[in-house]
């Protein structure tokens, strides 16, 4: 937002709550980003002006992109609506203003007056710019795609579709992903407040082009909760794949990592319950809400050390950590430790194989650790 505008005192009191209203509820379309408004000026001849702006260009986030739209207000006529102006991408873009219901049943004393006639507009818009793409087939293809291979609704994606001297130019393409989040476990999303959105971006380099450029965009609650991006790779889409399909494919990927996520809760919950049976006594602590460590003392010897175990969010499927610290000494002013991840392991065994074969590793190991821990308290 501009110096001038930064202040809501310069506006109109009599459309002041309208803009105010906007930039409080922030989101107009189903892309996320902040509406901005900007050059905000006044339609009063000079020396009435001051406190007076009653219009202003907003920048709305739309498909990935950003649209200007220039908002006009008469501040001498408060109770009318505002004049639209449309960005240059789309000249030929004229709505039905005898068909918009929110200018229809225009009411200047509700604040969200504005905020509904905006995102009625960009319906039309969004049409508009279907409308624009279908003019190829390549295009239309992938639109149809949406609605019909990934049973896709209008309100679930959005089409940018700019016009350069009467040709269509770079193709943007925004959808929803319908995966149900609901089911991740609470421990994961508590303290990331925010949407469950999971939103798939198409870039067309032009309108013919074969190479397609797909992106994952996750809300952060949901991208932690899922393990982060490192965890969340998507595969390229193959030419002649129509997007609707890739859709299909993408929504599959991630519901098979929310089942994962929810799976690898009950088998770590297994894994613990199966450790504490054979090492309960040795017990030091463990997580009773992730079921994602656990720690025991062991004696081998007269040698004491500690024996920790790491399960990563994605187990079974992914491997644990084992860490071996010695109690005795110490290495650059530090507990002696080494972090074993080569052992014997298949995520097709039972929770109690794995603490068998885990104790003979444990035994196979220790010598070898705590000959190695003395020499380094020696060095």
């Amino acid at each position: 937002m501009d110096a001038e505008v930064r202040s809501l005192d310069n506006f109109d009191p009599k459309i002041r709550h309208f803009v105010e209203y906007v930039m409080l509820k922030g989101e107009i379309s189903m892309f996320p980003g902040s509406v901005n408004i900007y050059d905000a000026h006044s339609g009063c001849p000079a020396g009435m002006n001051k406190g007076r702006l009653d219009r202003f260009k907003m920048s709305i986030p739309y498909a990935g992109r950003s649209v200007a739209w220039e908002i006009i207000f008469d501040c001498t006529r408060p109770t009318e609506p505002p004049d639209f102006i449309f960005g240059t991408e789309h000249e030929d873009f004229l709505p039905p203003m005898n068909e918009i219901e929110s200018l229809l049943y225009w009411d200047a004393n509700r604040r969200e007056s504005l905020h509904l006639l905006i995102k009625e507009l960009l319906l039309y818009y969004k049409e508009h710019n279907i409308q624009c793409a279908g003019t190829n087939i390549r295009l239309q293809q992938d639109i149809m795609s949406l609605l019909w291979q990934a049973n896709l609704k209008k309100d679930d994606f959005e089409v940018w579709a700019p016009k350069i001297e009467n040709r269509l130019g770079i193709i943007h393409i925004v959808t929803n992903l319908n995966v149900d989040f609901s089911q991740l476990p609470a421990f994961l999303v508590q303290g990331n407040p925010g949407p469950d959105r999971a939103i798939l971006t198409f870039s067309y380099s032009s309108p013919d082009s074969t190479r397609i450029s797909p992106e994952l965009h996750l809300s952060p609650k949901i991208e932690h909760a899922l393990g982060g991006s490192s965890c969340l790779k998507i595969p390229s889409l193959t030419s002649g794949t129509l997007i609707g399909d890739y859709v299909i494919c993408i929504q599959k990927l991630l519901k098979n990592k929310v089942t994962d996520v929810i799976r690898g809760v009950e088998k770590r919950k297994e894994y613990t319950a199966a450790f504490l049976s054979h090492f309960g006594r040795s017990v030091l602590e463990y997580d009773l809400e992730t079921f994602s460590t656990m720690s025991f003392l062991f004696e081998w010897n007269d040698f004491f050390f500690t024996f920790t175990v790491t399960l990563p969010l994605y187990f079974p499927g992914d491997q644990p950590q084992f860490l071996f610290q010695s109690v005795y000494h110490e290495s650059r002013g530090r507990p002696y430790f080494q972090i074993d991840k080569d052992f014997p392991y298949s995520p097709r065994w039972s929770a109690n194989e794995m603490a068998v074969r885990a104790k003979a590793h444990i035994l196979e190991t220790i010598g070898k650790f705590q000959r190695a821990s003395v020499l380094a308290k020696q060095k």
